[in-house]
């Protein structure tokens, strides 16, 4: 079997290199966008005495924000062109993610009948790399 071609290798560790970056300022950046939309909740139902339902809209929406911000900037360091389409694009794939999540939720514990901790493994490990997937091809790709 011949080797690949330098041009094909470099292009490989290339690629390599770049996600596993991305997959790492991703998960930083994931954890402190959780963190800061958890604080958001416990402060609305816990100090503000918001319903824990619409606390739990409002962190959300929150966390969106602040993930576009921190993803598009860090994570994935998308340079601010067509700015209006990409946070379109990360909004679809944030509402993915809670679909996804509570897909989880509905199939291990209702379905299945599983304990509530059952569907927390696939929302902390299936759910983020699909939205990384989706945010590395699709909304913040190279043009």
């Amino acid at each position: 079997m011949p080797a690949p071609s330098p041009l094909v290798a470099d292009r490989v560790r290339s690629l390599a290199g770049d996600g596993l970056g991305q997959l790492l300022r991703f998960a930083i950046a994931g954890f402190a966008v959780t963190l800061f939309s958890a604080t958001i909740y416990l402060w609305l139902a816990g100090t503000v005495h918001v319903p824990p339902l619409a606390a739990t809209a409002i962190s959300h929406a929150c966390g969106i924000g602040a993930g576009y911000l921190v993803h598009s900037r860090w994570s994935f360091r998308a340079t601010p062109t067509r700015e209006s389409a990409t946070a379109l694009r990360f909004a679809i794939v944030s509402g993915l993610g809670f679909v996804l999540n509570a897909s989880w939720v509905w199939i291990f514990v209702h379905a299945l009948r599983a304990p509530v901790w059952a569907p927390v493994p696939a929302m902390m490990v299936l759910t983020p790399l699909a939205s990384f997937a989706l945010n590395r091809q699709w909304v913040f790709a190279k043009a």
